[in-house]
């Protein structure tokens, strides 16, 4: 109780913010970089992180949240849902434009960075409420290793 209280994390949820600092750390890294060779190779980075957890997320989290209890959680879950297939689109544009020093990648790389922050205040704020009001600190910690397994699993094949 007294974690939930100051806010910090437990179980999948500290998987998910863990995550999200690591990508945002690469989208600054990838956003700062002049480097045409670096910036390929950060995104490759990033998108090997980010694609597993999207997908391994979607199966762990959002398709218990969308069969929650309240209908803050189902919404929560199926907006994160779109948003999720938002920021894969987006991550296909940008494969498929190539140089990631053009100023066209450079702007859909930055509306790629925005969908993401936008994503991930919203999951840890609402997102990781709804969590808590659906689950309790026992199937957290249990989601918790199905989403590394699974996760593990996804990076495999996308690799």
């Amino acid at each position: 109780m007294i974690r939930e209280m100051l806010g910090i994390a437990e179980g999948i949820l500290q998987d998910l913010h863990d995550d999200h600092s690591e990508v945002d750390e690469l989208l600054e890294e990838i956003m700062d970089s002049d480097n045409g060779g670096e910036r390929s190779r950060l995104f490759a980075q990033m998108k090997d992180k980010l694609l597993p957890h999207l997908k391994a997320e979607q199966e762990v989290l959002y398709r218990r949240l969308e069969t929650g209890k309240s209908g803050e959680s189902r919404k929560f879950g199926m907006e994160g849902t779109s948003e999720h297939a938002l920021v894969e689109q987006q991550v296909e544009k940008l494969v498929d434009l190539g140089n990631p020093m053009s100023e066209e990648w450079t702007a859909e790389f930055k509306v790629l960075q925005d969908l993401i922050e936008d994503h991930v205040i919203e999951e840890e704020s609402t997102g990781f409420s709804c969590a808590r009001d659906e689950f309790d600190t026992e199937q957290l910690e249990a989601m918790s290793r199905e989403f590394q397994t699974r996760k593990a699993q996804l990076g495999t094949r996308v690799a």
